[in-house]
């Protein structure tokens, strides 16, 4: 049992941590064309990006040992007391939100899902399109410098 709440905690993490992280030198993040809008487009394709970056074995669904190799991740940026109520620990909550059905396995289409529905919550004006202060690049405190 532990190991199935360890393994839905890393994936919410995962999940937020894939929706809010902040591009690096060189990306763009959800907005691909650089324009200072995100589309529905561009925003569903970086979360497709993120979950095939997540799904290691290349097998549509982020499993439990995925799950943990991420979570582990985490703990090496933050420290050894892991992720936890940091920016780790709230990408990790995010993540296993995705796992609708509670199996410990997120699929392509509930990423996808939670992708949209995140994308409708954040379009404030409703026009289809994430620009200003409805689009925030990452989470308050950011997350955690690479090592």
């Amino acid at each position: 049992m532990n190991r199935l709440v360890s393994a839905v905690l890393g994936l919410s993490l995962l999940g937020a941590a894939a929706a809010h992280a902040q591009p690096g030198p060189g990306m763009r993040g959800p907005d691909a064309d650089g324009d200072g809008v995100v589309t529905a487009a561009e925003y569903e394709a970086s979360a497709l990006q993120r979950f095939e970056r997540m799904d290691a074995n290349k097998d549509g669904v982020i499993d439990a040992a995925e799950i943990e190799a991420i979570k582990q991740r985490f703990a090496q940026r933050e420290g050894q007391g892991g992720p936890g109520g940091g920016f780790g620990g709230r990408m990790l909550a995010q993540l296993a939100a995705q796992d609708v059905d509670k199996d410990g396995r997120i699929t392509k289409d509930e990423a996808l899902a939670a992708s949209r529905a995140q994308f409708t919550a954040s379009d404030k004006n409703g026009d289809g399109k994430l620009a200003g202060d409805e689009f925030r690049p990452g989470p308050p405190g950011g997350p955690p410098p690479r090592q």
